[in-house]
């Protein structure tokens, strides 16, 4: 079996043996990528459809943690973390989430079997499998209806809004291996973590309330991948990532403000609906279409230490103390950790790659097609593939104008014709 593992808003550079003692040995004895990405912008809900489906967002559809839908709500966008939200934009969509075929999908159509569990929002769960191809369980809810029904039947029901990260993780942890995994016997399980993403947004990075919950998480996985191994002795392959990096917030900005400027700089009185903001994007209707081009917001960066010492600020609409989603490599370089009978034996990688790359990979391995992905199957982790420091890559850049003397440079990185975005930073002209 293969499982997956997605450890929420986990940096690399935070995997350390002081921390994370367990993974950092396994980390050591696989296959550890320093290279991996996210896709960008580097927000939850645009990574869980990546690595569902393997295709960065311009195929899947999903372009930010909230999406504009006019059809849904003329007047403003609608939050990818409410599972009724994302059934409503598929309901005006003829009943389609996503643009392209997910790893649920083509695994059922070869005959194989996935599970989807996840400790976050219900609309992240629900994005690693919206047809449903297979059970699918968040604390919140589960889908199909039968399979919300066994998991209510077993425990009593669904956990609510108090309940913490913890007993959440809990939650689906049980689901997956006293029911999903003896119902089902899956050839894949994925299993999304919002931690240690919740403590990182409210308390910051590396502070003490952070780092505990590092260690709580290496200590659950520790348990997880332990007791699966009972179950397939010698045949369980993981693939541990994250969905993106993190930054402390040095500079909290008001889209309020940003969009009351923008708006005194028009000649015309724009209606309601014709400016809308959604997660990192403007979206644009009516008057406005004649003033405006559509944009794509990302926070100004830095490499400089927060007060605990860890480098990456930013600045952010966001009101937490840390938060993600911006285009700085603090945000795009996520967490990519495999071992199993399937992979090398330790190698560590610096060959770009990304969450793109986990579908096809895991199609590879259970000898499945894979066309029409972005993504990649990542040979040099596996056993028996090349050696990663051979694989030949290509760096890159685009600069362009961004206005008042200043150039903004996009710097991608390039490997077997497929192309990771680095960095976006902005210079002088």
């Amino acid at each position: 079996m293969i499982l997956i593992v997605v450890l929420d808003g986990l940096r690399p550079d935070l995997l350390t043996p002081r921390q994370m003692p367990w993974l950092s040995r396994m980390a050591a004895g696989g296959a550890f990528c320093t290279a991996s990405h996210a896709t960008f912008p580097t927000a939850t809900r645009i990574n869980s459809s990546s690595l569902t489906t393997g295709c960065q967002p311009g195929r899947h559809g999903i372009v930010g943690n909230e999406l504009y839908a006019r059809a849904v709500d003329p007047l403003k966008a609608v939050s990818c973390a409410d599972h009724r939200a994302l059934q409503a934009v598929a309901a005006s969509e003829g009943d389609r989430l996503l643009s392209v075929p997910t790893l649920g999908e083509r695994l059922r159509a070869a005959g194989k079997r996935m599970v989807a569990l996840g400790s976050g929002s219900p609309g992240t769960t629900f994005l690693l499998d919206p047809t449903q191809a297979g059970p699918v369980v968040n604390w919140a809810a589960a889908w199909p209806e039968a399979t919300q029904e066994e998991v209510v039947r077993r425990w009593g029901g669904m956990l609510d809004e108090s309940s913490s990260s913890a007993e959440r993780t809990e939650f689906v942890t049980r689901a997956l291996t006293e029911y999903l995994l003896p119902a089902e016997q899956p050839d894949v399980a994925v299993i999304w973590v919002t931690e240690p993403d919740h403590a990182q947004h409210h308390a910051g990075l590396g502070v003490p309330e952070a780092l505990e919950m590092l260690g709580w998480v290496d200590r659950w996985l520790e348990g997880l991948v332990g007791r699966l191994e009972v179950e397939y002795p010698g045949a369980l392959d993981c693939m541990i990532t994250s969905d993106h990096g993190f930054s402390t917030i040095s500079h909290h900005v008001s889209l309020r403000e940003e969009r009351e400027a923008l708006e005194a700089t028009l000649p015309v009185a724009l209606e309601p609906g014709d400016l809308v903001f959604a997660g990192n994007g403007l979206y644009l209707n009516g008057q406005a279409l004649e003033y405006l081009p559509e944009i794509r917001v990302s926070g100004a960066w830095s490499a400089e230490p927060n007060a605990a010492g860890v480098p990456g600020l930013t600045q952010s609409h966001s009101g937490n103390v840390a938060s993600h989603g911006m285009a700085s490599p603090f945000d795009v370089n996520n967490t990519l950790v495999a071992w199993g009978p399937s992979f090398q034996e330790g190698v560590t990688s610096g060959v770009p790659c990304g969450i793109v790359d986990i579908a096809p990979t895991v199609l590879h391995l259970l000898g499945v097609p894979a066309e029409g992905l972005d993504g990649r199957v990542l040979e040099e982790l596996l056993r028996n593939g090349p050696n990663p420091a051979d694989a030949p890559v290509v760096r890159t850049h685009r600069r362009g104008r961004l206005g008042a003397g200043r150039d903004q440079i996009a710097e991608y990185s390039e490997v077997s014709g497929h192309r990771y975005l680095d960095r976006v930073t902005v210079v002088e002209a």
